[in-house]
């Protein structure tokens, strides 16, 4: 596998299949298009993985950072592995944790999580951004568990003229930028095509046995 410095995010998940399309995908935020970026396929290869968190860490590894905060589920990895390397790379302990979605679907920490938060400064680090939902969610539980955050960063931003430091309020970063172009399912010129969603990758399934239960309504 080559080196960290030759071999970027992109070119990692292309190798292990994680860049989909081009097809018909809905996304976790609901929104509608033509290339996934499917992080599922990247978590089963540690040595893929490890790479990732390893550009994390490099990234802020003169940042002092005390704990990696990331929404679950994707973002428990890669808050571990970056951590991990963190630790490794600092010569003392950094640890990671994540939220989880409440039934209002807000970002919390749950498991007394908020304990290693408080007062220490947080890394908030995220898998894949569409719309910026998760990293705010999460962003406001670090902030209310009294965690300083010193930085934002994403490993794929998929629309950077969304997800900014501008719209968002805070500084945000990634590790590479894949423009992907998405729209409002009642907007999506694939659903106007009459391109079928694809159920077997994303949240398509889903999203069509929603839209049978609102037609029964």
């Amino acid at each position: 596998m080559k080196s960290i410095a030759m071999k970027d995010v992109i070119e990692i998940l292309r190798s292990v299949g994680a860049i989909v399309g081009p097809d018909h995908f809905v996304g976790t935020s609901g929104r509608h298009f033509d290339t996934y970026v499917n992080k599922d396929m990247l978590f089963p290869h540690t040595s893929a993985v490890a790479q990732v968190g390893e550009m994390f860490a490099l990234k802020y590894k003169d940042r002092n950072i005390d704990v990696v905060v990331a929404p679950a589920l994707g973002g428990i990895i890669l808050s571990q592995w970056t951590a991990h390397s963190l630790s490794k790379f600092t010569g003392r302990e950094v640890l990671g944790v994540y939220t989880e979605k409440d039934a209002a679907k807000n970002q919390i920490f749950t498991r007394g999580y908020d304990a290693f938060v408080q007062g220490k400064r947080i890394l908030v680090i995220e898998d894949l951004a569409t719309t910026g939902g998760s990293i705010e969610k999460t962003v406001m539980s670090v902030k209310k568990a009294g965690g300083i955050i010193e930085a934002i960063c994403v490993m794929v931003n998929k629309d950077p003229e969304l997800v900014n430091s501008k719209d968002l309020g805070v500084p945000i970063d990634s590790l590479a930028e894949f423009k992907v172009v998405s729209y409002e399912a009642a907007n999506c010129p694939l659903c106007k095509k009459g391109v079928l969603i694809n159920t077997h990758v994303g949240h398509g399934k889903k999203f069509l046995e929603e839209q049978k239960v609102d037609k029964s309504l």
